[in-house]
């Protein structure tokens, strides 16, 4: 594998650094609490792992900054990647990631998935991986697959200068090189030239009956993540989701009005684009999405 000379090469700068700096646990003003439960991680550190995941969380807090004071307790599990009903007495939601040793790029992509479902509101409405169907939830899976994307290259251009440890820059471009290792893996089955409204009409059952279709999740992903990339107030725009509950029977176009609805103008015109994504009428005869909201 490309990687594998340089995790080898890097791990004498984690310990040297981990070691150096790990009494700077204190989370700064305005940033996310993370807290890592310690058991199942292989040779990676706690104080290493809450230093990573403090970093991909703040690549994205500044387009969230209604979450800086959310509390995150992270358990190694072979359940997850998963974001748990629910929160610990102390208020922290509960994230399970299935990663071991110092795999940093995994640990970014898994937890900025999840981080994604916070902060696009998952707590609105029930989440459970045996309850399947309800609030359109494979667009809030494919729409963090595109995020988790966005935080690795994100995170390679933070850690390019501002490493959580001296010495950690080395690993920078590993967050890019993943991220483009994925993109690639998935090309061949991205069709992208396909409509999406198209795709959806095809797939609306099965993606109402299982929202975690993987392969149908990176194909509207791949679609996705050209509007965030490319749009103003794109990723502003999603902490506005799922903010009023909604049943499984509501209608697609009913769940992207209410996120319209409740978004400020200056970041709907992510919202525009998604919505004239899915432009046609729907399989129950429904007026198009995007002229309800146009």
């Amino acid at each position: 594998m490309q990687l594998l000379t340089k995790f080898a090469s890097f791990a004498l700068a984690v310990v040297m650094g981990s070691a150096a700096l790990a009494t700077d646990q204190v989370p700064r003003s305005g940033r996310i609490t993370i807290h890592v439960e310690d058991g199942g991680w292989g040779t990676a550190r706690i104080q290493d792992m809450e230093k990573v995941l403090g970093s991909v969380a703040d690549v994205l807090l500044p387009y969230f900054p209604q979450r800086a004071s959310d509390r995150i307790t992270v358990e190694y599990s072979k359940q997850g990647p998963l974001i748990l009903p629910g929160k610990f007495h102390n208020g922290a939601h509960r994230v399970l990631l299935n990663v071991k040793d110092t795999r940093w790029d995994q640990f970014a992509y898994q937890f900025s998935h999840e981080l994604c479902h916070i902060f696009t509101n998952f707590e609105h409405r029930e989440i459970s991986r045996d309850t399947a169907g309800r609030d359109h939830q494979w667009f809030e899976e494919a729409l963090c697959e595109a995020v988790s994307l966005i935080a690795l290259n994100r995170l390679a251009s933070s850690w390019e200068h501002s490493p959580p440890y001296p010495g950690w820059e080395e690993y920078a471009p590993a967050f890019r090189e993943y991220a483009d290792r994925l993109l690639d893996q998935r090309r061949p089955r991205m069709q992208p030239g396909a409509p999406v409204a198209q795709w959806y009409r095809a797939n609306q059952m099965d993606l109402n009956a299982n929202p975690y279709l993987r392969e149908k999740n990176e194909f509207l992903a791949a679609r996705l993540l050209t509007l965030l990339e490319n749009t103003p107030g794109s990723l502003e725009a999603i902490g506005y989701l799922n903010l009023e509950g909604s049943p499984s029977s509501k209608s697609l176009s009913a769940y992207f009005e209410s996120w319209y609805s409740r978004c400020p103008e200056k970041y709907r015109a992510f919202i525009r684009q998604v919505i004239a994504l899915f432009d046609e009428r729907d399989t129950s005869g429904e007026t198009a999405v995007a002229l309800i909201l146009l």
